[in-house]
């Protein structure tokens, strides 16, 4: 009896040192904490405080601007860890102005942006790092007349503000051939191969 009962004491002793050490393996996970590290806050983009602007040499002797007045997506956003930053931009490619109804025209005919085919130009990031101060190297699709390309972006964090609503601005400064997607014409001729971009975009925080 002595015996069962030593048996049975250095189990329960055992077993609570099992227990024991598996509740020091295990420490308590703060959900909450979790899914604030690895959820970043989602900003609608501001279509109204929102600016796609192009510039384009013409005849080799000045520069054209034009821009696009339809852009929506959204914008991710994780503090301090670019890890957590996106850009998912869309743009409607018969938004395009450049002051001349029988240029926009030509513009969205087959000749350039072919808007009845191809309605969308749309950027999706894949990846961000930092590389500054309110900074970041963002890689991505751009998508544009049906052909896509990766590129990489400098985007700079513009600001934050919480005035009616939470609101965050990004800006970015980049050049495109636009060869490169299939829009040849008067490459040779009157217009510029090379296209650079200025995008402005404001964010909006989504309910969710």
């Amino acid at each position: 009896m002595k015996m069962t009962m030593t048996r049975l004491g250095l189990a329960a002793l055992l077993a609570a040192s099992t227990i024991g050490l598996a509740g020091l393996a295990r420490p308590a996970v703060d959900s909450a904490a979790v899914e604030t590290a690895q959820d970043p806050e989602i900003f609608k983009i501001d279509t109204v405080h929102s600016s796609v602007i192009f510039k384009v040499k013409h005849m080799g002797v000045s520069w054209f601007y034009g821009r696009f007045n339809d852009v929506t997506g959204e914008i991710g956003w994780n503090g301090d860890e670019p890890t957590g930053h996106s850009i998912k931009a869309e743009i409607k490619a018969a938004s395009v102005d450049t002051n001349s109804a029988d240029r926009d025209k030509h513009l969205r005919s087959n000749d350039f942006f072919d808007t009845a085919n191809y309605p969308t130009i749309s950027f999706v990031s894949k990846g961000a790092k930092k590389s500054g101060e309110n900074r970041y190297e963002v890689s991505g699709d751009l998508t544009m007349h049906g052909v896509t390309k990766s590129i990489t972006v400098m985007i700079d964090h513009v600001g934050t503000a919480t005035a009616r609503g939470k609101r965050i601005g990004v800006a970015a400064e980049f050049t495109i051939k636009r060869s490169d997607f299939g829009m040849t014409y008067g490459v040779d001729g009157p217009v510029g191969d090379e296209v650079t971009i200025f995008l402005g975009l404001e964010g909006l925080k989504a309910d969710r």
